[in-house]
């Protein structure tokens, strides 16, 4: 059970974390080599598929939330003020609230660095846009990044792919509409499913590091194999690249944002844990990418915004 016992395996891995710089220094004052980024990421990998938090979807633009730093789709808000958000039960938009044209301190966990920042947010009703942070979250088992990443290879000309903006061997397809997809398999059904619809992505370019959202209208009649116009990659081989901030400072295992940003929240309906991936045995690679037709009783539908149908409340 999440948060059982009252110390949970991301606080004890945080704690662990923190330590790793001064056990460090002890042991380079006695000649003795120590790799903090490999204990680090053992300590980390203990939360993925372990622990709860709210899961950042959306960012508004200019908005509070863009403001403090926060990543659509790998950031999980973990800690707020001290307390563990290990339950959807209201308090954190109830603290949002209460802090509001205040400041709220907040632990945010990355699936992708499997690293922790913490940074201020001040929530306020005058940022130009909907909510006092600007944000859609929804409370989730934090999800191992790998089972829902597929790395986009050949992208064709006069394709949807083309159209939409891919970056060829740069972009990392994370999420569509509101579902993190379930590999390679999962995601074909629900392209194929709305095919001529509007889906909505969320990206990550490995040249920016950050994430995007962009449209794309799956399309079978644009002159080409598949019906997206563009190959697509799962598995060790297609991963994400790790961050050149991480590889520049190995021994800095948990980097601490600039405080004074801010946030805003919308809340999404929360969802069932996902079972989970099994492990893959070779890298996995799809071209065209011609993908098999879903049941039409099975596939989940997006709606015209490309969003998979959810609930959503303004807090």
């Amino acid at each position: 059970q999440p948060g059982s016992g009252g110390r949970s395996s991301l606080n004890a891995a945080h704690s662990r974390a923190e330590a790793l710089p001064r056990a460090g220094a002890r042991r380079g004052e006695m000649g003795l080599g120590l790799s903090t980024e490999s204990d680090e990421a053992e300590a980390m990998r203990e939360v993925i598929g372990n622990e709860y938090g709210f899961r950042v979807h959306h960012v508004e633009p200019n908005s509070p939330g863009q403001q403090a730093g926060l990543q659509s789709i790998l950031d999980y808000i973990v800690v707020a003020n001290g307390s563990r958000l290990d339950k959807d039960d209201g308090t954190f938009v109830r603290m949002i609230q209460e802090c509001k044209d205040g400041e709220l301190r907040i632990c945010v966990f990355n699936t992708h660095t499997l690293r922790t920042r913490e940074t201020t947010l001040r929530p306020n009703d005058t940022w130009g846009g909907n909510g006092l942070l600007g944000v859609t979250i929804r409370f989730d088992l934090a999800q191992p990044v790998d089972k829902h990443t597929l790395r986009v290879l050949d992208v064709y000309q006069a394709s949807p792919a083309s159209s939409a903006g891919f970056d060829a061997y740069n972009d990392y397809i994370l999420c569509v509409g509101d579902r993190l997809f379930d590999g390679p398999d999962e995601f074909g059904e629900i392209v194929q499913y709305n095919c001529n619809r509007p889906v909505r992505l969320f990206v990550y370019s490995a040249r920016s590091e950050e994430v995007r959202e962009l449209t794309i209208t799956p399309d079978r009649s644009w002159g080409g194999d598949g019906c997206l116009g563009c190959g697509v990659g799962a598995g060790y081989l297609h991963s994400l690249p790790r961050r050149r901030e991480v590889q520049r400072s190995p021994s800095n295992p948990t980097p601490v944002a600039a405080s004074g940003v801010d946030l805003g929240v919308e809340l999404s309906e929360a969802a069932a844990p996902a079972a989970a991936a099994p492990a893959a045995a070779a890298p996995e690679e799809l071209s065209g990418p011609q993908l098999a037709e879903a049941p039409a009783d099975e596939a989940p539908q997006l709606d015209e915004e490309g969003a998979a149908k959810q609930q959503h409340e303004d807090a």
